[in-house]
């Protein structure tokens, strides 16, 4: 019964995360451009219900058109007394790599790059595993996640303190999933070697070249590189979940990621930038791109352009950092963004309360039919949930281990075959569950899983579910080791004590 109920529980939890990443953002097929009044009495309703429901820290919000902010607003708190407002750092996660794009496209525009080019022209000590699409793999292939590489074919875990040109070298044990150039797969190593390349070219630092020619001409002054500077100027504490209640944590800063997703930004910034990606690469009579450039910039190859995602009428990214979570969306042909930031990073709030946030927040600003608040799952209920139903599990497999004592007398009357059943199913089931999650969390992520660094990462990005699994499968195991041992513990004695009769014919003869 304990298992049928650990089993339950477990494709609750998995069938919740499958209906969230089912839900694709909507492309908007209207060729007319709109104006737009807000609602800002139903935006700021929408968002503190959504914050109850799930038990969300801290949102900050902005709406642009492309030339103006339309709504800028914080909700709730940054952590340690302090309110979360507009110009409160966070980090954006993958939507560096928009940015990482954008710097591209400004090095390509002026001939320093060649996008068909392959690495090698630029780092010629580059290599992955396959010798020939070490050769093969261009800028072009990185910049739109058609290397062949992904997550699942990489599998070296490297220090927080790692250098660049350290990350990119660990590429020579990458081995590909796909050919070169077929298939999309998400990447995030292959943004790291196009920050390299950005260094190489340009003669700066990418941290360097991003401040000078990005962010200081869209007068993004609390945009950060470097997590220090972040701190002094506010970054807001970011947040995972134990069983539904939030809990700070600290987040990681992997520099030799910063331009794919350790870049920290606040939602007036990023309103900027987005206004200037909205305005064909224009903020306040600035060009970042000539036409041509922003054009390229936007051009999908297999649905992703330089650093977005683009469908018809709408360009986005985002991401997701361990404890923080970003929406970036354009949409270019009502003249409006959004852009939503918020500083809880739990894996199941990535795939179920920031879903529910935005698509609340874009029916609003869209003028579309809006979901209740109260529709879809609840994270912080979920976690509830899930502490009971541990509790319950944990007084079972204790009940379940005293009865243990009595297991060796109850066995000597059983046949051999009903005796090896009892062992077999003390690590079947546990061994089946572990395995029936692992292969979902897999077949979700795609290309994008790997199981060395899910494992390693699993206790901080899933706490609750972690603890589930241990108090659902470690019991069982010791209930079957402890089973074999008395098994050949007895055999090894009835062994012992047979007797062995001496041949005494030798004396006497």
């Amino acid at each position: 019964m304990r298992h049928l109920l650990l089993l339950l529980a477990m494709l609750v939890v998995l069938a919740s995360q499958t209906g969230t990443l089912s839900v694709e953002a909507e492309s908007i097929s209207t060729t007319k451009r709109e104006t737009l009044a807000l609602d800002t009495e139903a935006l700021d309703m929408y968002i503190t219900g959504q914050m109850a429901k799930h038990g969300i820290k801290g949102i900050a919000l902005a709406v642009t058109s492309k030339t103006e902010i339309l709504y800028l607003k914080g909700y709730g708190t940054a952590g340690g007394g302090r309110p979360m407002t507009p110009q409160t750092p966070t980090y954006i996660g993958s939507q560096s790599k928009s940015i990482t794009g954008l710097a591209l496209a400004q090095l390509i525009e002026i001939g320093k790059i060649q996008p068909n080019e392959p690495v090698q022209t630029y780092l010629p000590w580059f290599r992955v595993a396959d010798e020939e699409a070490s050769q093969k793999i261009t800028v072009h292939h990185l910049l739109h996640h058609m290397s062949g590489l992904s997550e699942s074919g990489f599998f070296s875990i490297l220090p927080e303190d790692a250098t660049k040109e350290e990350a990119v070298h660990a590429l020579d044990s990458a081995r590909l999933t796909a050919p070169v150039g077929v298939k999309f797969q998400y990447f995030n190593l292959g943004y790291v070697v196009l920050t390299l390349i950005i260094e190489k070219v340009s003669g700066q630092s990418y941290e360097d070249y991003i401040q000078q020619n990005i962010f200081i001409p869209l007068q993004m002054t609390r945009t950060y590189t470097d997590p220090s500077s972040a701190r002094e100027n506010g970054l807001s504490q970011g947040y995972s979940r134990f069983f539904g209640f939030a809990i700070p944590q600290r987040q990681p800063h992997r520099a030799y990621e910063i331009g794919e997703g350790f870049i920290m930004s606040t939602a007036e910034d990023m309103a900027y930038y987005a206004m200037a990606m909205d305005n064909a690469g224009v903020y306040k009579g600035q060009p970042l791109l000539s036409l041509h450039g922003m054009d390229m910039l936007f051009t999908p190859v297999r649905g992703y352009g330089m650093g977005w995602f683009v469908e018809n009428g709408h360009v986005f990214h985002g991401g997701a950092n361990e404890t923080f979570k970003t929406f970036v969306d354009i949409y270019p042909l009502r003249d409006l963004s959004i852009i939503l930031l918020i500083n809880q990073g739990y894996m199941l709030d990535h795939l179920i309360s920031a879903p529910q946030v935005f698509h609340g927040v874009e029916a609003i600003v869209l003028r579309r039919v809006v979901p209740p608040v109260a529709e879809g799952w609840s994270v912080r209920t979920m976690g509830r949930g899930l502490l009971i139903f541990v509790l319950l599990l944990s007084v079972f497999q204790m009940h379940n281990l005293l009865s243990l004592r009595g297991w060796r007398e109850r066995a000597r009357g059983w046949s051999f075959t009903r005796r090896t059943w009892d062992m077999v199913i003390s690590f079947l089931i546990p061994t089946a569950i572990l395995l029936f999650v692992f292969g979902q969390v897999k077949t979700y992520m795609g290309y994008r899983f790997n199981f060395t660094y899910q494992m390693i990462t699993m206790f901080r990005t899933l706490p609750d579910i972690t603890v589930l699994m241990i108090v659902g499968s470690l019991p069982d195991y010791v209930q079957g080791f402890i089973k074999l041992y008395w098994v050949f513990e007895g055999r090894i004695r009835r062994t012992r004590s047979i007797p062995v009769l001496e041949d005494k014919t030798w004396q006497q003869t």
